[in-house]
């Protein structure tokens, strides 16, 4: 067991104690702020898809706790224990987190097709790690685009950068403490600590205005720009908690919060702009509610959310957090749409409600008295016993599933798989149900199409493994006879295997340009994601000319698409508007 580190002086501890007020026993305006938060975060992604900001609120609150917690601590004891903060912290966090996560793999693997269980297994190993936010910036994941599509563990992005900080602050504040101790500056604890959180505040605030412009999709997940989110609240915890405006001033601050909070989902889109300096809004609304405090008196915000109702759902805005999410993405896949009705929204809601009561009554708080009722290593190592199995289940599984694709190989003379011969044979149509499909629907969706002894280029990625990139192949000699272009998204790219052996059995050159997602077309599919439009829009601008330059004798490309919803064995193709500047000839 890992003993207390001493880390501050005596006259630090003196210093905190007179400069810090005693700790009230109970603020309720923050359970209510949690439950206006946690309100707008639910009703905004449920009936809008938009972003309310009451995310960057529990950043906040999380830098503003934080900051109160270890400065209490210091002021009550010289001697830093920064594992005990650490076990606190897992002890009131990870409980409820992992029985959402079992609960929701459960329901993903009842509920999602074949296709997406890879996808659900390893956003579990992410979760249950506190690195799905990595995850999701390393997937280039838009969070405006919410759909069947979406992972229905995303939610546990902004849990996973709170974790990352509370499990990293303690041990940077011990080693901060022994350092000043070391060089005689122990006395300026407090001041040094002002300045550390104001310029680490500022520094992420700056790389936040940055990371927006370079990379908007990655900034919104990623831990380093949003940091300056909880060390604004930090720096409230530092500053502000001893002291309160009059009651006048407070009430208008109170109120300012409180209807900028509620404005500002409906004003900004925070999909497309945070973390850069719009999310300021949020982040500045909740800090005047936590000044203002009860100071405003009979007319103060803190009157309406120190009410029962938001107090009860404040005490469980937690759970809600993590409930809402599944069900809404779950109820998705399950009905096909992509976005519930208001019957619909109201149902998700509820049972997010109700989940969440239940797991607070018998989960979260059951298992935070067990554990806080142990010493800090012994509750760290049963967190850590009750991840394991999830994390070793979500890896085997991987493993598995990665082990079945790397031994497909398909067989040219299979009679069960004959390919497009199947159309000339009906026995083998009728029984088209009864033949198990290969590569496995597990693992189809990683199974994207690659010709091998090709000259490939990735094109304006830095993933060379991911799929998701342009990408442009050249397949024999540029003294060619003919040359062969094959142009368009991954539906096109399946195409590549079939006419590069064409190219090789005639001597010809084979060149493929691919990008998932973007066709040869003039308009996108993907009007919803502003990103990918202008992703697509940027590859297509020199394209033609590209093609040109090539001097090819024949360039192929994808001109229709299946209908949505028509039947397997009667599909019906729809030409795609913007294809080509000339209609199919009628069939």
């Amino acid at each position: 067991m890992s003993r207390p580190v001493t880390v501050l002086a005596e006259p630090v501890a003196d210093q905190l104690r007179a400069s810090s007020p005693q700790p009230r026993a109970r603020r309720p305006e923050i359970e209510g702020l949690r439950a206006l938060a946690v309100a707008l975060v639910v009703v905004y992604h449920v009936f809008s898809g938009r972003v309310s900001g009451g995310v960057d609120v529990f950043l906040t609150l999380t830098g503003f706790f934080l900051a109160v917690t270890l400065g209490e601590r210091f002021a009550r004891t010289d001697r830093f224990n920064p594992l005990r903060p650490v076990a606190r912290s897992l002890s009131r966090l990870a409980p409820a987190a992992f029985v959402v996560l079992v609960v929701t793999v459960l329901a993903a693997l009842w509920v999602a097709p074949q296709t997406r269980w890879r996808e659900v297994v390893v956003h579990l190993i992410s979760s249950v790690t506190f690195t799905e936010n990595l995850r999701l910036v390393d997937e280039s994941v838009s969070y405006a685009a919410l759909n069947a599509a979406t992972s229905p563990m995303q939610q546990f992005w902004s849990l996973s950068i709170q974790v990352q900080v509370l499990l990293a602050a303690p041990f940077v504040v011990a080693a901060v403490g022994l350092l000043l101790r070391a060089t005689g500056l122990a006395r300026h604890g407090r001041r040094v600590a002002i300045l550390l959180v104001g310029a680490g505040t500022a520094a992420s605030f700056a790389w936040a205005l940055v990371a927006v412009r370079a990379d908007q999709q990655a900034a919104y997940f990623a831990t380093l720009p949003r940091l300056w989110e909880l060390g604004a609240g930090a720096l409230a915890g530092l500053l502000l908690v001893d002291r309160r405006p009059r009651g006048l001033v407070a009430a208008v601050l109170g109120w300012a919060g409180v209807l900028g909070l509620v404005a500002c989902g409906a004003v900004l889109d925070g999909a497309r702009t945070f973390p850069g300096w719009q999310a300021a809004w949020p982040v500045v609304c909740a800090l005047l509610i936590l000044f203002a405090a009860d100071a405003g008196g009979r007319r103060g915000a803190h009157r309406l959310l120190s009410r029962p109702s938001l107090q009860w759902v404040g005490q469980r805005s937690y759970g809600i957090y993590l409930w809402h999410w599944p069900i809404l993405v779950l109820s998705m896949v399950h009905t096909g749409g992509d976005r519930p009705s208001v019957l619909a929204g109201t149902a998700i809601i509820g049972s997010a409600v109700a989940l969440a009561a239940l797991t607070h009554r018998l989960a979260e708080r059951p298992a935070l008295d067990l554990l806080r009722s142990r010493r800090p290593a012994w509750a760290v190592a049963l967190v850590i016993a009750c991840a394991a199995p999830l994390v070793v289940a979500g890896a085997v599984t991987t493993t598995q599933l990665d082990r079945q694709l790397a031994d497909f190989v398909p067989a040219a003379d299979d009679p069960d798989y004959p390919g497009a011969r199947a159309m000339l044979r009906p026995e083998l149509m009728e029984q088209a149900d009864e033949v198990e499909a290969v590569p496995p629907l597990s693992v189809i969706r990683d199974d994207w199409a690659r010709i091998s002894d090709s000259r490939c280029v990735r094109e304006g990625g830095e993933d060379p493994d991911s799929p998701l990139q342009p990408f442009s192949c050249v397949r024999g000699s540029d003294d060619a006879e003919r040359r062969i272009v094959l142009v368009g998204d991954s539906h096109v790219a399946s195409w590549q295997q079939p006419m590069s052996e064409i190219a090789d059995a005639h001597g010809w050159q084979f060149v493929s340009l691919i990008n998932p997602g973007c066709n040869l077309s003039t308009q996108s599919e993907f009007r919803a994601n502003r990103s990918l439009v202008e992703q697509c829009d940027a590859w297509r601008s020199g394209l033609v000319e590209r093609i040109v330059d090539l001097d090819p004798d024949l360039v192929v490309a994808l001109g229709t698409r299946i209908a949505k919803g028509s039947g397997r064995r009667c599909p019906r193709a729809s030409w795609r508007r913007g294809s080509s500047s000339r209609p199919p000839a009628s069939r």
